[in-house]
């Protein structure tokens, strides 16, 4: 469960205990990181679909090559943040290759020039 980034109300009790989003993310995933951390602690993620908020984005850039990149990159992190300690090696070596084959070759490189540990 997630919400979108763009908007959200949370409790001064949730920030203390989880912090803020994460800065090794850009530009797409630290809010599902921040829902999954929030989730994790035992907080409830909401979403009240009464509330309209309008969150003006330019529609060329979600078709860009490097938010193209960006957004592959920040599943990549994610995945190594939550997932990849209990990820059997099999399965592993698949997330690796799906997000290299979405992500391009960039992400490609920086999968195979992290340490050994991150992949």
């Amino acid at each position: 469960d997630s919400v979108v980034g763009a908007y959200m109300q949370v409790r001064r009790e949730v920030l203390a205990q989880i912090g803020l989003l994460d800065e090794t993310f850009f530009m797409y995933g630290e809010d599902l990181d921040w829902a999954y951390r929030t989730k994790q602690a035992g907080w409830k993620v909401m979403y009240y679909p009464e509330v309209t908020v309008w969150h003006i984005k330019r529609a060329a850039s979600r078709k860009s090559k490097k938010a193209q990149f960006e957004f592959y990159r920040a599943m990549l992190i994610f995945y190594r943040k939550h997932f990849r300690k209990t990820t059997p090696m099999w399965l592993h070596s698949l997330v690796l290759m799906a997000l290299a084959i979405k992500g391009g070759p960039n992400l490609w490189k920086e999968i195979r020039h992290s340490p050994a540990n991150n992949n």
